[in-house]
This record gives C-alpha cells, sequence and structure tokens, in this order.
C-alpha cells in the first residue's frame, strides 16, 4: 500500500467515515447511495463482521484523497447477510440501479456459478469487477479485472509456521471458519496444512456458517473429542473470540497454541491478557483504499496510476495485488522471533501487540 499523505488528512477519516465509507443512515448493511448524478463505487463483503470496519476506513480515506466527489464519485461498502444467495440478490439489485460504475466483491463462493453470472451481467453493462479480501475461482477469474488483498496460501503458511515454533514437538490441530466455499478460507487453510505437514496431524476443518455461537460450540466439541489436540487455529476473525472464550471456560489455556488470523477488537484485548499466542493480521485498510484507487483510476482514465498499481497487468499473477501481512505477538515471553518468518520476504511483517496498537493508532483504527 502507497504510503498515506498527512497527519492532518489522516485524522479526517473519523469524520469521513460517516459520510462517505459508512453507510447511509436508515439502513446500516448498504453502500453508500450516490447524490444526483453521482456514480458510485461499491464495495460488496461476505458477511458483517468488525474486520470491515478498517475496510470501510481505508475506503474513506481513498475517497478524501482522491478528491471522488469533485470528480462525480462516491465509494462505500455494502454488508451481505445471506451467505451466497444474499450477495446474488444484492449483484441482481446493482444491475437496475443506473448509478453503478463498479463493484468490488468478496465473494462467498469462489465457485458459486450464480454468482459469476451475476458478476459477467454487471460487467456487460460495462462496470469495472474486481474482487477484494477473497478471489473467484480460476474459471471465473476473466470476468474480474483485480484482486486486491492478501496472498493466502502463504497467510495459511505464515499461520502455520508459527504453529510449529510454538509447538516444536508437534501434536494435532483443528482449524476453524464459517464457510469452504470461500477462497480465502480454503487457501488459508491449505496453506497452514503445507506449512505443518510431517509435523502435526490435522483432526477437521469445523465449519460454523459465520454463527458465533455455533463456532464456540465447535471448539467445545473438538476439545472434548480429541484429547490429544494442542493448537486451535482461528481462520476467521471472530474465531479467535470464539477459541478464547471456551479455553477460558475449560480452564485449558495451557494446554494450547492459540493461533488465528485477523485482529479484532477484541482478540486484540485477549492476546494482552495473555490468551492468544500469534495473530497473522491482514491490511482491511489497504484492501479498502486499494480497490478504490484503482477503480477510479479506471473510470477516469487515469493510466498512470493503473500501471503503477499492476505493472505486471496481462501477464500471469499480475491481476493481484499482495496488500501484505503482520504477524503480531505478546509484547513478552512469547517463543516466535522476526528471523523464523524471514521466507516470507518483506511482505511479513513481525511486530509485538505493543506496536501492533500503535501502527492502529496511526490510522485511526481499532482493529484490522
Amino acid at each position: 500500500m502507497r504510503p498515506f499523505q498527512s497527519i492532518a488528512t489522516l485524522t479526517a477519516v473519523a469524520l469521513l467515515f460517516a459520510t462517505v465509507g459508512c453507510e447511509p443512515s436508515g439502513s446500516s448493511k448498504s453502500a453508500a447511495t450516490g447524490g444526483s448524478g453521482t456514480k458510485r463505487i461499491v464495495l460488496l463483503n461476505n458477511t458483517d463482521s468488525p474486520f470491515w470496519d478498517a475496510a470501510r476506513a481505508g475506503i474513506a480515506q481513498a475517497a478524501e484523497d482522491l478528491n471522488l466527489a469533485e470528480a462525480g464519485y462516491s465509494a462505500g461498502m455494502d454488508s451481505n447477510e445471506n451467505a451466497e444467495q444474499g450477495q446474488i440478490e444484492k449483484l441482481r439489485q446493482y444491475g437496475t440501479q443506473g448509478d453503478i460504475a463498479a463493484v468490488i466483491i468478496s465473494p462467498v463462493s469462489a465457485t458459486n456459478p450464480a454468482i459469476a453470472d451475476e458478476l459477467k451481467n454487471l460487467h456487460e453493462k460495462g462496470i469495472i469487477i474486481g474482487c477484494f479480501d477473497s478471489d473467484l475461482d480460476e474459471r471465473f477469474k476473466s470476468i474480474r479485472e483485480f484482486y486486491v488483498g492478501t496472498d493466502n496460501i502463504s497467510g495459511g503458511r505464515v499461520l502455520g509456521t508459527a504453529a510449529k515454533n510454538l509447538k516444536p514437538q508437534g501434536g494435532s490441530y483443528v482449524q476453524f471458519v464459517g464457510f469452504d466455499s470461500q477462497q480465502n478460507a480454503v487457501q488459508r487453510m491449505d496453506g497452514f496444512s503445507m506449512a505443518t505437514e510431517g509435523w502435526f496431524t490435522q483432526k477437521e476443518r469445523k465449519l460454523d456458517e459465520t454463527d458465533r455461537g455455533r463456532a464456540r460450540d465447535n471448539v467445545r466439541d473438538v476439545i472434548d473429542r480429541y484429547p490429544e489436540l494442542n493448537v486451535l487455529a482461528g481462520i476467521w476473525s471472530y474465531n479467535a473470540p470464539a477459541i478464547v472464550d471456551v479455553v477460558k471456560e475449560k480452564g485449558l489455556r495451557d494446554r494450547f497454541a492459540v493461533v488465528t488470523f485477523d485482529a479484532e477488537q477484541l482478540a486484540i484485548q485477549q492476546m494482552g491478557e495473555g490468551m492468544i499466542d500469534v495473530m497473522v493480521v491482514q491490511n482491511p485498510f489497504g484492501m479498502g483504499y486499494e480497490a478504490v484507487r484503482y477503480a477510479f483510476a479506471k473510470l477516469t482514465g487515469d493510466e498512470t496510476t493503473v500501471q503503477e498499481m499492476f505493472p505486471n497487468m496481462g501477464q500471469p499473477g499480475g491481476d493481484v495485488l499482495d496488500t501484505g501481512l503482520k504477524v503480531v505477538v505478546p509484547t513478552s515471553g512469547s517463543p516466535l522471533t522476526a528471523e523464523m518468518f524471514d521466507e516470507f520476504g518483506s511482505g511479513v511483517e513481525f511486530l509485538s501487540i505493543g506496536e501492533f496498537q500503535e501502527w492502529l493508532k496511526e490510522y485511526n483504527l481499532t482493529s484490522s
């Protein structure tokens, strides 16, 4: 992600968030509707979660930095509430609205042909189509122009590397996630398994369909059934608090390495309390910012910015912008070190929880 511009500009995020990056009054789950003549850039997420707060802030920051309003554009996030069918219905609605200029989606299912068909219909209307956070399956990628987000296989490998170093004696693990139809979930879990192959045994991949109560029940279930289990891996942001709740409830903190993706505000607090060993944190702020930046550049004919962001567009992998990862550990007492992650290069930054909280403050964020 490119450097951001000024302290004054950054502090404006909170104000702008209320008008550009948020949903409109009367519908807290829908993307902002543009004013008369305004064209909209819509980012459609996969489910409502605090994870997206940082992405909304990134959208708002991009809208200010790029002066979208002066050019006749707005940008906002629309929240999906009904799994795959919810996204299909949202996409159909966009097709009936004449002010939609770009739709950038985190698809609930990478392989659902109905989602792909609706995106194709929008593309045929001249609407820019992109993906963020999670991508489409290979057979549908020709529909979208770009993907902005995490290299999820690499992210899973980073989390697996952390697990190996936390439990060098090996053992067994369970991975927890909402759906296994979403590409980011599958790739993270596959990456984790790649990194731990020959070291750990995978017991299960537990799905909760984003039901927080079921997420906790899944943790209880596997702890009760697998006495040899010693690693609990949370793949989506809310899985971390679900794991911690049950580990606390059962008084079994010493038994488990708790390794998770993302950093909800509650999870940050829980790491501070010693309940989470490592968080592999994405950059949703950058996802929101860069998705809007690309769409706006395409809409306004800014080929310089398009080339800067995707210099290898048209080549294999050239339509992907990796927003990077942070490995976050407790301030003291962690056996993990930055050197353990050197193989992943400069796209992975190693921080203590205190350093990470300072980074959040810099961008007026409470989660990532």
